[in-house]
């Protein structure tokens, strides 16, 4: 039985070797490429980046410091725009004239998701998730998100402004905040701020419907296999219509895994869930038929509110819309 002991040494050599060679590769590439190509591994949302807005002087040249730290200076307004993140798309979709808008996130020509895919079917902007694509459409602006964190490298060393934003929104003053933010960077201002009114004054009107004395309503969000913790818009969003997430009182943060236990343990009175256009019905049966669901208070005085993704999903101007259907359901038949 010693023989076959020769060759089980050698394939150790021979392993052990290829992973010097592999070791002494991993450091040549290292060492030779750009360290604005080299991206690190992360977990999902670990690198937000800043939150808050920074900019300086409303006079030209203009400056704004990054979700990264990195400024961006702007010699007069860009006539070029790219985004590579939805919410971003729709934030500017909501202050620029759409012709400006020459490149977006594949997100904003989904049906199913988008508020704004009319404008990108009549206009065409470029979908820019690549570097080169951003390139190909010969920006003055570019809005990279901050979850790709080696993308402004590039595009900077190309000679391309470029400001790193945060849109993992988890406030509704932040919305309101970038919202004029996008304006400052455009160079409309005035619309802007005329969308910014717009969005607060929604928010303000969806508030101000809870009854004085109504208990708050205990709500859970769904996402499938996640739900929505503290640190999130979902979050924010239900404080400002005085009801609690129960997800985040329980101690998740951010986006958590969601088991059936929490949800019979939980026992919500409110579930909030998306689907996609058209349905809104079928969504919701197959809430109705999951068993640890439809055990719930939720499901057995029918306040499950399933939304279509376009109202459910954006963390953006077009939030505003789903803090009103939240505010109608949960005291819509109250008065106030």
């Amino acid at each position: 039985m010693e023989a076959p002991r020769a060759p089980m040494v050698g394939s150790r050599f021979l392993f052990a070797a290829l992973a010097v060679v592999l070791a002494a590769v991993s450091v040549l590439v290292q060492y030779m490429t750009p360290s604005a190509q080299l991206a690190r591994p992360m977990r999902p949302f670990e690198d937000r980046g800043v939150t808050s807005v920074r900019m300086a002087s409303p006079v030209y040249p203009r400056v704004a410091i990054g979700a990264d730290d990195e400024r961006v200076t702007l010699a007069a307004p860009p006539r070029r725009i790219v985004s590579q993140d939805w919410a971003a798309d729709d934030l500017l979709y909501t202050v620029v004239p759409p012709e400006r808008v020459v490149g977006v996130s594949e997100p904003t020509y989904q049906k199913r998701l988008s508020n704004t895919y009319t404008l990108a079917e009549r206009y065409r902007p470029a979908v820019t998730l690549y570097p080169e694509e951003v390139l190909r459409a010969n920006p003055d602006l570019v809005l990279t998100a901050s979850a790709r964190a080696e993308v402004p490298g590039l595009l900077r060393a190309a000679g391309l402004p470029v400001y790193r934003i945060n849109t993992l929104f988890e406030t509704l003053d932040a919305i309101e905040a970038h919202i004029r933010l996008v304006g400052y960077l455009t160079g409309e201002d005035a619309r802007a701020d005329a969308e910014a009114r717009r969005f607060h004054d929604a928010i303000r009107r969806a508030a101000a419907r809870k009854p004085a004395g109504l208990p708050p309503p205990r709500v859970l969000g769904f996402g499938g296999q996640y739900s929505y913790g503290a640190e999130t818009l979902f979050t924010d969003i239900l404080r400002v219509l005085g009801a609690e997430n129960i997800a985040a009182t329980k101690g998740f943060v951010g986006y958590d895994r969601l088991t059936d236990e929490h949800i019979a343990r939980w026992n919500p009175d409110w579930i909030v869930a998306g689907a996609d256009r058209g349905k809104v019905d079928e969504v919701r049966a197959r809430l109705l038929a999951h068993p640890a669901i439809g055990a719930t208070n939720a499901a057995r005085h029918g306040r499950i509110i399933v939304l279509e993704h376009h109202i459910f999903l954006p963390l953006s101007p077009y939030t505003a819309p789903f803090v009103e259907a939240l505010a109608e359901a949960f005291y819509g038949g109250h008065a106030s």
